[in-house]
């Protein structure tokens, strides 16, 4: 059972800076832990006040997710979310779902670690296919939503959801489809 003990943190509480005409190396899966969904039991504040991370969570066996291109604001994709709260892309947005894929593996919870590796392998092989540029030539981070034990075990939960976004506080009004940012 989920106790709330693992702190749900991720691309909004520890973004990648980089200086611009240095090196960009992708991000390893101890740089940062990812952010996660988690089953809803009982108490929501043992989730508390611990940062702006999403917990995303699940309902029955049901997970929030979203689709490839959908955009979002890193400011609603915070605390305990039963569904992902999207923007149409025309709309003043600064994150984008690229890439989605199923972790192919049945099982017990095979930890966060291995998760982590997973979801950095998918993404950036996403990154690149969603923007039309690597992930080390681009001026956007990148950082996933991934299965939690809970989730893995309670939802059967193998969806990793990849996710760009910007960290100099702008926004676009427009996709990164294609866009080679």
């Amino acid at each position: 059972m989920d106790t709330g003990a693992r702190r749900p943190a991720g691309l909004i509480d520890s973004p990648r800076h980089h200086a611009p005409g240095t090196p960009r190396l992708p991000p390893t899966p101890g740089e940062f832990t990812p952010m996660s969904r988690r089953i809803v039991r009982t108490a929501l504040a043992l989730v508390g006040a611990a940062g702006l991370a999403a917990s995303l969570a699940a309902c029955g066996s049901q997970v929030a997710t979203a689709e490839v291109g959908a955009c979002s604001n890193l400011e609603d994709l915070s605390g305990e979310l039963t569904e992902i709260p999207t923007v149409d892309c025309g709309e003043a947005h600064d994150a984008q779902f690229v890439h989605s894929f199923d972790i192919d593996q049945d099982g017990d919870f095979p930890g966060d670690d291995a998760i982590a590796t997973a979801a950095q392998e998918g993404c950036l092989s996403g990154f690149e296919s969603f923007i039309g540029l690597s992930y080390e030539e681009s001026t956007l981070e990148l950082d996933w939503i991934a299965p939690n034990e809970s989730t893995w075990d309670q939802a059967n939960d193998r969806e990793v959801l990849c996710i760009a976004f910007l960290t100099d506080g702008s926004t676009v009004t427009e996709s990164w489809e294609g866009a080679a940012v």
